[in-house]
């Protein structure tokens, strides 16, 4: 499953390189979100992941004086790539 092995490049890392990567986390976690019902594992790289995009958010979007339009436009392609 691709999903399950982004999830563990960026658990690995421990950080989030780009939007792209961010936007497959924010999906990841909602996966998890539904298999950590099921299995405590689960639960636990959940949390993992939360973090990292926690922190990645707080670094990217957190500075509103920061997000211009090329961040927004950037965010949306990415957001798309990664859904479909």
């Amino acid at each position: 499953m691709k999903t399950e092995f982004n999830i563990e490049r960026i658990i690995k890392k421990g950080f989030i390189a780009n939007e792209l990567d961010y936007d497959r986390a924010l999906i990841a976690d909602r996966k998890l979100r539904l298999l950590s019902k099921e299995d405590p594992h689960f639960k636990t790289i959940r949390a993992k992941l939360r973090s990292i995009i926690k922190n990645y958010e707080s670094a990217e979007w957190s500075d509103v004086d920061k997000i211009d339009e090329k961040k927004l436009i950037e965010s949306d392609k990415s957001e798309y790539i990664a859904e479909y």
